[in-house]
């Protein structure tokens, strides 16, 4: 098996800076324990398709709307399929399965991740009609050592297929973070996963920083993430914003050097405290990651930029080993027909998320609201120097990397509404 040294040295270097405090074992390959598929919870807010019988969630306050018409739409189809999946689905014994992989989540089962991976699994489930399952191991659950040396242990083969980010990976896959650039005009989940799906397809250079690593089975985009914080006022101008401030690696920790702040670096898990206890003042991440880590609630965030400082990229990858197995059993094929392309099915559950993240924070006196007109000219010119920043540093095709990405999206910014 192939294995990238410098990549490994990289990660294991900034391991305990970002790893999340869970941990738990895992096996791999054909593990013969007995386990049923793990259910898909119920679409938030009141996108839930009306054949479902789970609870529903907090509705919009009167008079502001959800979602528009047709992210609605593209919500209400996504749990359709993932109903219409789950039933196929449950003609077949897990525990029957003549081959059965792990896979690695390190969100909640209650998120659209978690949302997602459990779905792929059932479709994985039926295409192969019961010969192939995925378990899916959430909060990190099939990991021995945290979020951060998921990928080191999918590449060396104790977990069968993980799903991660790139930019939790400082140095690595670099010329991906092109999609997390500020200044795109990615406007919802569909139009950041289509253009950054088509990408990965069409650019050999990003196909290239996965290559030696393992199985390709799907690259995606998130939601927009707003500036949130626990404050008393709106901000007016740029030199408001001072104090600690966490976002990924790449250009959203790039937007925080540019405006004079100061990067803070802590887990995900960790966000709640130390927002809610004033150690942390800003905080960039997605409205489906405020959704499903409860960032909402009452002393915690109350106030929301809505501005998109950044996406996330998200992969979804196979150990080489693995995939070799299961390419000689003759089931890739099967597999790969409910990957790549078929996932875009999928992708609105993250725009269901965003709005129940909205709704969330709006029901515990939240208040999200757009940059005024000095505000918006000062954070165009913020997010011209990023990308600027991040082409210089990056290097290589970044220039023309990122010159693709921003055609893709204004091409699905079109079709996506």
């Amino acid at each position: 098996m192939k294995m990238n040294r410098k990549r490994f040295l990289v990660i294991s270097t900034v391991l305990m800076t970002f790893m999340f405090l869970v941990s738990g074992c895992g096996g791999s390959g054909t593990a013969t324990t007995t386990t049923t598929a793990p259910p898909t919870t119920a679409a938030p807010t009141n996108t839930q398709p009306p054949d479902t019988t789970a609870p529903a969630a907090s509705a919009a306050p009167a008079g502001v709307p959800t979602l528009n018409a047709d992210a609605a739409k593209r919500a209400e189809e996504a749990y359709a399929f993932i109903a219409d999946l789950r039933q196929k689905a449950s003609a077949y014994s897990t525990s029957a399965a003549d081959y059965r992989y792990i896979l690695n989540n390190h969100d909640p089962a209650a998120s659209a991740v978690g949302e997602f991976l459990a779905a792929w699994s059932d479709a994985v489930l039926v295409a192969t009609e019961g010969k192939v399952f995925i378990e899916v191991g959430h909060s990190n659950s099939f990991s021995t050592s945290g979020t951060m040396a998921t990928l080191d242990e999918m590449i060396s083969g104790s977990i069968d297929f993980d799903f991660t980010l790139p930019c939790y990976f400082k140095g690595y896959m670099p010329l991906t973070l092109a999609i997390q650039n500020a200044g795109l005009g990615i406007k919802n989940a569909t139009v950041a996963a289509s253009a950054m799906w088509e990408l990965y397809k069409t650019n050999a250079d990003i196909q290239a920083e996965y290559a030696d690593d393992g199985e390709v089975m799907f690259v995606w985009a998130n939601n927009p993430s707003p500036l949130s914080y626990k404050g008393t006022a709106e901000i007016n101008d740029i030199s408001d914003i001072k104090g600690n401030i966490r976002g990924n690696n790449g250009p959203a920790q790039m937007f925080i050097t540019q405006v004079g702040a100061s990067i803070f670096g802590c887990p995900i898990g960790e966000v709640y405290t130390n927002v809610s206890t004033g150690v942390m003042d800003y905080l960039i991440t997605d409205w489906h990651g405020i959704a499903s880590f409860s960032l909402y609630d009452d002393g915690v965030l109350n106030h929301y930029l809505d501005t998109n400082i950044g996406c996330s990229a998200y992969t979804l990858m196979a150990n080489e080993d693995v995939w070799a197995q299961i390419e000689a059993n003759g089931y890739a094929d099967a597999i790969k027909s409910v990957s790549g392309d078929y996932l875009l099915n999928l992708v609105g559950i993250w725009e269901a998320y965003e709005a129940n993240g909205r709704d969330l924070a709006r029901s515990t006196g939240g208040d999200i609201y757009a940059p005024n007109s000095t505000l918006a000219g000062q954070l165009d010119g913020v997010y011209e120097a990023v990308a600027k920043q991040w082409v210089s540093e990056t290097g290589g095709s970044a220039q023309q990397v990122y010159d693709q990405t921003a055609g893709l999206v204004e091409k699905y910014a079109a079709m996506y509404k």
